[in-house]
C-alpha cells in the first residue's frame, strides 16, 4: 500500500548541513497537511559549480539535481512574529499541538536551522507564521535518485506500467472510450521530472533500500 510522504528541494549548502546533522530543523512557510510522523525526501537543487562527494569505485558521484537521502519529520512547531523587533530571539513564539501560545519557542531549536536571525526575518518577511519541521532519522542514499522515479501521490499505474494512469478519479483523466487505446493525462503525468519550489506531496512505492544500513548515516566526504 503506498503512503503519502513529502519531496523537499534544498540548496546545496542546506543539504550539507542537514546530512552532517548540523542542521536538525528545516523552517518553510508551509507545511504539509500531514500527521507526524512522516517521510520526507530531500532533493539536492541544481547549481552551475556542482556537488560532488568521492565514492569508492567511480571516483565521485554528482549530488545536485538529484534525490539525496530522507528523513523523517516528527514534530512540527508553529512560530509566529511578536511585535516589531527584529531580534528573533523575541519576536518568535512557538505553538504547541493544542493551538496554546504561551510556550515561548527555545532558542536552540531556532539555531538549530542554522539560519542567522536577520535571514530568517528577512525570510519571512510578512508570512504570518512560519513553520519549524524537525528532521530526524536521517538516511544518505548510497545512490542519489532521478526525480522521475517519484510519482505525485495517488497514481496508479494501469498493469503495473509506471506511465499508464489508471486513476480514472483523478481529475486529470483522461479515458480514451477505446479498448485498444490506454487513457492519457491532461497535465504531463504524474511521473515528476520538474523539481518543486518547496515541497510537493509524492507517492512513497516499493523500492530498494538506497540508504546505508539500518538508517544510519555513513561518513562521506560531502
Amino acid at each position: 500500500m503506498s503512503t503519502k510522504a513529502v519531496l523537499m528541494s534544498a540548496k546545496p549548502e542546506w543539504c550539507k548541513k542537514i546530512l552532517s546533522r548540523e542542521k536538525t530543523v528545516e523552517v518553510r512557510k508551509t507545511r504539509p497537511k500531514l500527521e507526524t510522523p512522516f517521510k520526507v525526501y530531500i532533493y539536492c537543487t541544481k547549481t552551475a559549480e556542482g556537488w560532488l562527494r568521492t565514492v569508492p569505485v567511480q571516483g565521485w558521484q554528482r549530488l545536485d539535481g538529484f534525490v539525496i537521502g530522507e528523513f523523517t519529520c516528527y514534530k512540527i512547531d508553529t512560530i509566529r512574529r511578536m511585535g516589531i523587533d527584529d531580534n528573533f530571539d523575541y519576536c518568535y513564539l512557538s505553538l504547541n499541538e493544542f493551538g496554546n501560545d504561551d510556550i515561548a519557542i527555545e532558542i536552540r531549536d531556532i539555531k538549530k536551522s542554522c539560519i542567522p536571525k536577520y535571514e530568517l526575518n528577512s525570510y519571512a518577511k510578512s508570512a504570518p507564521e512560519l513553520f519549524a519541521w524537525h528532521i530526524s532519522d536521517m538516511r544518505v542514499y548510497d545512490t542519489p535518485r532521478d526525480l522521475h522515479e517519484f510519482s505525485r501521490f495517488g497514481f496508479l499505474g494501469m498493469g503495473r506500467s509506471d506511465c499508464v494512469c489508471g486513476n480514472w478519479r483523478c481529475e486529470n483523466y483522461e479515458p480514451s472510450y477505446h479498448y485498444m487505446i490506454p487513457p492519457t493525462c491532461k497535465i504531463e503525468g504524474c511521473s515528476i521530472y520538474r523539481a518543486p519550489k518547496s515541497w510537493s506531496y509524492v507517492e512513497e512505492k516499493d523500492i530498494v533500500d538506497l540508504s546505508y544500513g539500518n538508517g544510519r548515516e555513513k561518513k562521506t566526504n560531502v
